[in-house]
């Protein structure tokens, strides 16, 4: 109910008089991102990665768990095959010694741990310093209505967190559920080159991204589709085409075997594990 009333006043003063004020927008619309990326630490869900590089295409399945805090991915299939039965052994080391590791963690490791995941994602709350915002309109997203609003590089901007430096080389725009103020959508291009690890990578003007996110239950957003185009080049000489195709499904609360066993809970989301794909039914 608190919930439902913070964002019909924000919806209210960011309309107020007929003008939707759309850096208002995008920044609610990034303090409700960010809690919702908090929440979905919770969840559990199927991933499917489709990797394309120059002629080269692998697809693999796996079961995103959370885990002490952070997300762990678990290989159910590869190129539409189970896993055999070496990499299931493989597979099934790797996770047992990911958990023995958390299990064993001091609370600042695994503090550092988070903070460090964290850091990675932060560069989010940029957003609303990086860019100047146009609102274009208005169109529905899955039968929703959401405003459009145009993401244009301002060229005073500083970057106050990791990463944040390369939101100067993207623009884009932003779909915003007009009801729950989330991102129902998101497509962004590079405009000039991207440096990566000092002179190793570079991302190549052109490359494309869009992000696609589903409502999973009441106001509670997650993604559903990210995909990724373009080229980069490795040690300055090697030019890759690449293609990324990422999409989830399957979400549902729970199924954190560390945080069940730290509750004395006895929870049946151990029969998850370390066969993954018995948690979808």
């Amino acid at each position: 109910m608190r919930r439902a009333l913070l964002i019909s006043l924000t919806v209210s003063s960011i309309a107020a008089f007929g003008q939707v004020a759309p850096r208002e927008l995008v920044d609610q619309s990034i303090r409700n991102y960010e809690r919702d990326r908090r929440v979905a630490m919770n969840w559990t869900s199927r991933e499917t990665a489709i990797t394309e590089c120059n002629s080269t295409k692998v697809v693999e399945v796996s079961e995103v768990i959370p885990l002490a805090g952070t997300p762990y991915d678990r290989l159910i299939l590869k190129n539409g095959h189970p896993l055999t039965p070496a990499e299931q052994r493989k597979e099934d080391r790797k996770y047992e010694r990911t958990l023995r590791e958390r299990e064993e963690e001091t609370p600042s490791e695994r503090e550092a741990r988070i903070r460090k995941y964290d850091e990675q994602r932060v560069f989010v709350k940029d957003i609303p310093n990086a860019y100047n915002f146009r609102l274009l309109g208005e169109e529905p997203v899955d039968g929703r209505p959401a405003w459009i609003v145009e993401m244009t590089p301002r060229a005073d901007f500083t970057p106050a967190a990791l990463h944040g430096s390369v939101l100067g080389h993207i623009e884009g725009k932003l779909w915003i559920d007009q009801g729950d103020v989330q991102w129902a959508k998101a497509e962004a291009h590079v405009i000039d080159t991207i440096g990566i690890g000092w002179v190793l990578a570079r991302i190549e003007p052109g490359m494309r991204f869009t992000l696609e996110q589903t409502r999973v239950e009441n106001g509670l957003w997650m993604p559903r589709r990210v995909t990724i185009a373009g080229a980069a080049r490795v040690m300055i000489v090697h030019s890759k085409a690449i293609v990324e195709d990422l999409s989830w499904s399957g979400y549902r609360k729970g199924g954190d075997v560390w945080a069940d066993k730290h509750r004395g809970a006895n929870s049946d989301c151990v029969s998850c594990v370390p066969g993954g794909s018995k948690s979808f039914r």
